[in-house]
């Protein structure tokens, strides 16, 4: 589709002979520009036209024409100093003649360039500039209102973490959407799903998902490349509600799309994020061996220069940040785990918490598989960063008083009951919660909670797709169901047992076992 419309333009560009002729595809140069940022051919129909505009003296088409092409260039490194040219001559033109929208624009640009390279002062002020000089215009180009909007806001989301610039982009991805600017869509769309991820806006988040996805002609018409960015997204979304099959879906037609040209593409950064977020998944869902594949596979492409090129600093921590959890997780997972042996990955997770993104199941089985002390624990509830508030009370669970009786086993139990999010939690979490307060009735020897407690989960467990987790729920309910009466709950508790067996959850089947021989001993104590 896009190679017809590059010769279609091609020609007008060729035939045009006057200013007017040139304005009338600018819109569509744009649109193309946008949308096709790494094609070789939409770069070189873009010199044309820059050509035509200084042969026609048409300096408002050059002008614009140059705004065009920097986003073309700007993700590469190397044309960094090409791009701080093309800037300057922007603004140049526009000052000369007073083309005040192109030259917020352009200061726009400055905003970006300066930020890339470190130069918060410089990059702040060009912002506030580009914002000072569109708030006096009455008449603007559309496109570069949204656009010099939408810097505006990823400044406010980088600089303080301000949660109302979604409210500026939202009217920037609903520009984007209706206007057919797909980059510029799925680039906004990575920041909502950010912003609704630390949140946990699920409702905003399927809002925007069922937009996309009931719209086949938008779809039909988006670039493939863009359209697995898209997908990544959707992913993501869903990961937020643990919807773990259907972001395995999206995750894998992204990685489909990106696998044979990430190496050419300025996305390939998300070829290894959905990696990273898949061998998560993975292990959540219990496919160990998968997990430790694909583990693989983002060591790997963190090796690769072609990769790091297109990643900054914050998010390439924020993947080993992903990938270590993932990492514990897996290794907590089995019966020879040694606490003391992973100190070292304990300590760079600990580190990390406070600035990046955690996913909350692997999280909360991190806080409760690594033996932190309970100054560790107060210095990560202290964080009060998103991630940490989604687990805050399985904090207060574990920091709990010093005390050995059964009233601290009760204020435990509390603790879970008091969930400071709840209105955001996942059907998951608040199982997980639940289960974790079943097994503490079950020490103290409250067994006529258990049952009642679980009860509700006992016909939905299909729900929780966190593999290990529902394991472990079926068993503990038909504990549950075994010390209120009904027979036949260690028969059904060797199920789970031959379960973790196959899927090799060994330290869930040893957990289990010793449940089992506690009912065994007391079978044996009421008959003898």
């Amino acid at each position: 589709m896009y190679n017809l419309l590059i010769e279609e333009l091609a020609s007008k560009v060729e035939l045009a002979k006057s200013k007017e002729n040139l304005r009338e595809i600018l819109r569509d140069l744009c649109l193309l520009s946008s949308n096709e940022r790494t094609s070789k051919e939409s770069i070189l129909l873009l010199d044309k036209a820059i050509e035509k505009s200084e042969l026609l003296n048409d300096e408002l088409s050059l002008a614009n024409l140059i705004g065009y092409k920097i986003p073309m260039l700007y993700n590469n490194q190397e044309n960094i100093s090409k791009v701080r040219k093309l800037i300057t001559r922007m603004k140049s033109i526009s000052e000369k003649n007073n083309y005040r929208d192109i030259l917020a624009w352009a200061y726009s640009y400055v905003w970006y360039i300066e930020k890339l390279e470190g130069n918060k002062k410089k990059s702040v002020e060009a912002l506030e500039h580009s914002l000072e000089l569109l708030d006096r215009l009455s008449n603007y180009d559309e496109h570069i209102y949204h656009f010099i909007r939408y810097s505006y806001a990823v400044e406010q989301w980088l600089d303080s973490r301000d949660f109302k610039s979604s409210i500026i982009l939202e009217e920037c991805a609903n520009y984007f959407y209706l206007n057919g600017y797909f980059h510029s869509f799925a680039r906004t769309l990575c920041i909502l799903i950010v912003i609704y991820q630390q949140t946990q806006n699920n409702e905003k988040s399927m809002e925007i998902i069922r937009k996309i996805l009931s719209n086949y002609d938008f779809l039909a018409k988006m670039p493939e490349e863009i359209k697995s960015i898209v997908y990544y997204f959707i992913g993501v979304s869903h990961k937020l509600s643990f919807n773990l099959s259907v972001t395995e879906k999206y995750l894998l037609e992204a990685e489909r799309i990106l696998k044979p040209i990430y190496k050419e593409s300025i996305y390939s950064r998300y070829y290894l994020t959905a990696l990273s977020h898949l061998s998560a998944i993975s292990a959540l869902q219990g496919k160990l061996e998968l997990a430790l594949d694909q583990m693989k596979r983002v060591e790997d492409l963190l090796e690769e220069e072609i990769v790091l090129r297109n990643i900054d600093v914050f998010n390439k921590i924020q993947i080993i940040h992903t990938y270590n959890l993932t990492k514990f997780y897996l290794q907590s997972r089995l019966h020879n785990f040694c606490v003391e042996k992973s100190q070292g990955l304990i300590q760079t997770i600990i580190s990390n918490v406070g600035t990046y993104h955690s996913n909350a199941m692997m999280l909360s089985e991190f806080l409760l598989n690594a033996n932190l002390t309970k100054a560790e624990l107060h210095d990560i509830k202290t964080l009060n960063n998103p991630s940490t508030r989604r687990v805050e009370h399985i904090l207060d669970f574990l920091i709990g008083e010093e005390s050995d009786d059964d009233k601290r086993t009760l204020r435990r139990i509390n603790a879970l009951k008091r969930r400071p999010v709840e209105v955001r939690m996942t059907y998951v979490e608040k199982a997980f919660a639940d289960l974790l307060a079943a097994q503490e009735y079950y020490k103290i020897n409250r067994f006529a909670e258990i049952y009642p407690l679980l009860k509700k989960y006992e016909n939905q467990t299909h729900k929780i797709e966190v593999l290990e987790m529902r394991v472990f729920m079926e068993a503990f309910i038909q504990v549950g169901a075994y010390k209120n009466g009904d027979p036949l709950g260690p028969a059904l508790q060797y199920m789970a047992i031959k379960k973790c067996r196959n899927y090799g959850f060994s330290r869930l089947e040893n957990r289990l076992l010793d449940y089992l021989d506690i009912q065994r001993r007391d079978i044996h104590s009421l008959i003898t």
